[in-house]
C-alpha cells in the first residue's frame, strides 16, 4: 500500500473490512492477515500510524465510538476481584439493614415501599447470600424494588426451612414463585375387600387418620402412584382392581410379560400377595401426630438454640432466648395440612434424629 487510495481500496473491500473494537480485542497476529495479506502470517507487524488513522475515521462514520474519545475507553471484561473492589451498595436499601446481616443460618426478606415482603429466602450464611443478590445483574429489578433487608436467624438448615415455609404461607412475598392452588388431597386407602383405591380425605383428617397412604395434590397422581406401586413390587392389577378379569384365572397383562408373580392365576395365594402389598404400602404410610398436644423440637447451632413448636406435623413458630412467645399466625395459614413442614420433619423423625419436649402451657403473645 503505497498511497492513500490503495489503503482506501483494501479498506473497503469486504475481504479486508474490520472494525476498531475487532482489531483491539483481538491477538496482533490474528488481525494482521486480515488487514495486510501481502505480509506472512508468522511475522506480524506493527500497525501503521495511516492504517490506525483510517480505522479511527470508519468507526466515527458508523457511528461506533466518538473520534475525540481514546482508544483505552474501550470497554473490558473486568475480573471478579475488580468488581468486588469498586462494589458500591446501592444508596436506596437501608444500610444498617445491610449492615446486620449476619454470616449465619437463617431467613431473609427483600422489603421494598411500605414494607411490602418481595422476596423470601433462606441460606446457611445470610450476609453471603444477601450480597449475592446486590452483586447479580440479573436480579436488579427485585433489588432496585428493595428498600430494607430484614432477617431472622436460625439455630441450624432445619429451622431456616420450617421458617421460610412459613413466612411463604403467611406473607405470600411477589417475587418468589407462587405455589399452586390445591383444591384437595388424595391419598391411597385399603377397602373392606384388601384393594387399595384412591380417596380425598379432609386435609384436617390427615394428621388425625390411620391407614392412609402417600399425600397427592391430584387423583391422577395418586392413580399414577398407585400404577407405578403394582409395576415396581410385580403385583397383580387384577387383585389390586387396576384390571377387570375377563374370567376365573385368567392372566393379568403384567402376568403376561412376566411382571406379575401369578396371584391372578392362582400361582401365588391370595394372602401372599396382600403380604407383598402391605410391605409396598408401609413405605407410603402417613404417620398421624402421635402426641396429645403441641411439641418442641430442639435445634442447635452455632452457640444458639431454639424450640420450633410443631402440632399435627405443623410449625407453629420457635421460641429462643430474643423470643420467649409465639406470635400467632394468620388464620388463612392454618387452615388444612402442613404438607411442606410434614415433609420437613418426618424423615428426621422416624430416624431418631430429634429431640422433641413436651409443651404444656406454651405462652402466645397477641398477634
Amino acid at each position: 500500500m503505497n498511497n492513500k487510495k490503495d489503503l482506501a481500496s483494501a479498506m473497503n473491500t469486504i475481504r479486508h473490512r474490520t472494525s476498531l473494537t475487532q482489531l483491539l480485542t483481538h491477538p496482533l497476529q490474528a488481525a494482521m492477515p486480515a488487514l495486510m495479506p501481502q505480509a506472512p502470517a508468522a511475522q506480524p507487524r506493527k500497525l501503521p500510524a495511516a492504517l490506525v488513522e483510517r480505522l479511527l475515521e470508519q468507526e466515527g462514520q458508523r457511528g461506533l465510538r466518538h473520534l475525540d474519545l481514546p482508544c483505552a475507553t474501550f470497554n473490558a471484561p473486568q475480573p471478579a476481584a475488580h468488581r468486588a473492589a469498586t462494589f458500591s451498595y446501592p444508596l436506596h436499601i437501608d444500610r444498617a439493614s445491610i449492615d446486620a446481616l449476619p454470616a449465619a443460618c437463617g431467613v431473609y426478606i427483600l422489603r421494598g415501599v411500605d414494607d411490602e415482603a418481595l422476596y423470601v429466602g433462606r441460606s446457611v450464611n445470610l450476609r453471603s447470600r444477601v450480597l449475592a443478590h446486590l452483586h447479580s445483574h440479573e436480579e436488579q429489578y427485585l433489588i432496585g424494588r428493595t428498600r430494607r433487608i430484614e432477617c431472622r436467624r436460625t439455630a441450624g438448615e432445619l429451622g431456616a426451612a420450617l421458617l421460610e415455609n412459613c413466612l411463604l404461607h403467611d406473607l405470600r412475598p411477589s417475587h418468589n414463585k407462587k405455589p399452586r392452588t390445591r383444591r384437595g388431597l388424595f391419598t391411597l386407602r385399603l377397602s373392606p375387600a384388601g384393594q387399595p383405591w384412591v380417596a380425598q380425605v379432609d386435609e384436617r383428617h390427615f394428621s388425625r387418620a390411620e391407614n392412609l397412604f402417600g399425600i397427592y395434590t391430584s387423583e391422577r397422581a395418586a392413580r399414577e402412584a398407585l400404577n407405578k406401586l403394582v409395576e415396581r413390587h410385580g403385583l397383580c392389577s387384577i387383585v389390586t382392581g387396576l384390571e377387570q378379569a375377563d374370567g376365573i384365572g385368567m392372566a393379568c397383562f403384567g402376568r403376561q410379560i412376566r411382571r406379575c408373580r401369578g396371584a391372578c392365576t392362582g400361582e401365588q395365594s391370595h394372602e401372599q400377595h396382600q403380604h407383598r402389598l402391605m410391605q409396598a404400602l408401609e413405605d407410603l404410610r402417613i404417620l398421624p401426630w402421635p402426641y396429645a398436644g403441641p411439641m418442641g423440637l430442639v435445634e442447635q447451632g452455632d452457640g444458639w438454640q431454639q424450640l420450633h413448636v410443631i402440632d399435627h406435623w405443623r410449625y407453629l413458630g420457635s421460641l429462643d432466648r430474643d423470643h420467649r412467645q409465639l406470635i400467632r399466625r394468620p388464620a388463612a395459614s392454618l387452615k388444612g395440612f402442613d404438607l411442606e413442614s410434614y415433609k420437613l420433619v418426618i424423615q428426621p423423625y422416624l430416624l431418631g434424629q430429634l429431640e422433641l419436649r413436651p409443651l404444656p402451657g406454651l405462652p402466645l403473645a397477641q398477634s
